[in-house]
């Protein structure tokens, strides 16, 4: 029976674009997507409708934008399903969940609920409460005195406890993420971002030594009932290296840590968290522990992982939010080989004979995935856009790629 609803999707990254294919392909669904700015991942796709909504990140919009959206397509009689593909879009669904409800299927938790998560400072409680490791932490707050000494050494890593309110205050030279070397490093890019109108707290870290294979993503589901469903941990291969882009995953292979998995269903459960979510982690061989930094309150970056390898993230909203059906949880044993950049760049990058050895095995046997090639989404523009982007692919890792020294 062909499934009678429509995908709304918020943004126009690779996120968005893998949300999109998911849909596509297990219910043959275009999916209309909403964001303030095209990009060249969702330009000329045959599987989405996109419509450019300028400052729809503003709340008065967004919910006039909703508002207008769901007349229109009410009389077509068909469920709406609306996706934010980034944190700052899923917090104005939370936060508009009360106003949207009644017109639109939101498989997102509630604010409270969000912030436990969002925000650092109670997320690390939450740690502590569920016997989870995470890196040494110093939490700095506008206003503080900069004479303070931390009980780690450097260098440390710097980033924002709420990254909504950080993007939103834009400056030359804003990361992501900050490598930071010295004391004076520190108090000087503390107080560039404050001097740009930044609000909220800074958290800084303990920096776990160790390059891109030590980082771990952890993509989970968890159904309207409020139980984990599915579970699947990947192992970093590569992340990106520009600037922005630092901490996104470029390439992973599925692996398996049963306890610590565990660990991280049990945090969520207790809270009464609902949907997808995806849990940044990277191991520390100084202690032989893997340590959380975030759980983010989406379907991560490389969430086409898990629907390449048969466990499709659409079906998992569609199955819970529209046919009511609840599943045992599942923890993906499997490995498998997902990327977004081109396979040379990870046989070239990739130090770790073994992992190497492995994605070459997962290749050969066809357990490996892209996100952004799809044989039901080809034309001669899309296809030229690609190979473009494998190209400047190679350019990029040339320029920012550096080998950690640790």
């Amino acid at each position: 029976m062909k499934e009678e609803f429509i995908p709304i999707l918020l943004a126009s990254d690779i996120n968005v674009y893998s949300m999109a294919r998911a849909f596509h392909e297990e219910y043959k669904v275009k999916s209309i997507v909403l964001a303030r700015n095209t990009s060249g991942i969702i330009n000329h796709s045959k599987i989405i409708e996109y419509r450019e909504v300028k400052d729809l990140d503003e709340n008065q919009v967004f919910l006039k934008t909703m508002n207008n959206l769901y007349k229109e397509l009410k009389t077509k009689k068909k469920k709406l399903i609306l996706i934010g593909c980034a944190d700052h879009y899923v917090r104005l669904i939370v936060t508009n969940k009360d106003k949207l409800k009644d017109k639109f299927i939101l498989p997102y938790t509630n604010l409270e609920t969000l912030n436990k998560i969002v925000l650092k400072e109670t997320f690390y409680e939450l740690c502590e409460k569920n016997n989870i490791d995470y890196p040494k932490t110093h939490i700095y707050k506008k206003g503080d005195s900069l004479d303070f000494k931390l009980d780690f050494d450097y260098p440390v890593i710097l980033k924002p406890s709420d990254s909504v309110l950080y993007f939103k205050a834009s400056f030359p030279g804003q990361y992501k993420v900050y490598t930071i070397n010295s004391k004076e490093e520190l108090d000087e890019t503390l107080k560039k971002i404050y001097d740009a109108g930044y609000l909220g707290n800074m958290i800084i870290q303990d920096r776990i030594p160790g390059y891109d294979n030590k980082m771990y993503d952890l993509h989970v589901f968890v159904g309207k009932s409020k139980k984990v469903e599915y579970m699947n941990l990947g192992n970093v291969l590569l992340e990106e290296h520009t600037p922005k882009g630092l901490g996104s995953n470029a390439a992973t292979i599925t692996v398996y840590n049963e306890e610590l998995m565990l660990k991280i269903k049990n945090l969520l459960e207790s809270i009464g968290y609902e949907g997808w979510c995806d849990c940044d982690l990277k191991y520390d061989e100084r202690d032989n522990k893997i340590k959380i930094f975030e759980i983010n309150i989406r379907q991560g970056r490389s969430h086409y992982r898990n629907t390449g390898s048969g466990y499709n993230v659409a079906k998992y909203i569609v199955d819970s939010y529209i046919n009511n059906i609840e599943k045992d949880l599942l923890l993906v044993k499997e490995p498998y080989f997902w990327h977004v950049i081109p396979k040379k760049i990870v046989l070239d990058y990739v130090e770790d004979k073994e992992k190497l050895a492995l994605v070459k095995k997962l290749i050969k046997e066809g357990k490996v995935c892209h996100s952004l090639f799809y044989k039901e989404d080809k034309s001669f523009k899309r296809n030229f856009y690609l190979i473009m982007r494998n190209i400047n692919q190679f350019k990029k890792y040339k320029k920012y790629y550096k080998k950690d020294l640790d």
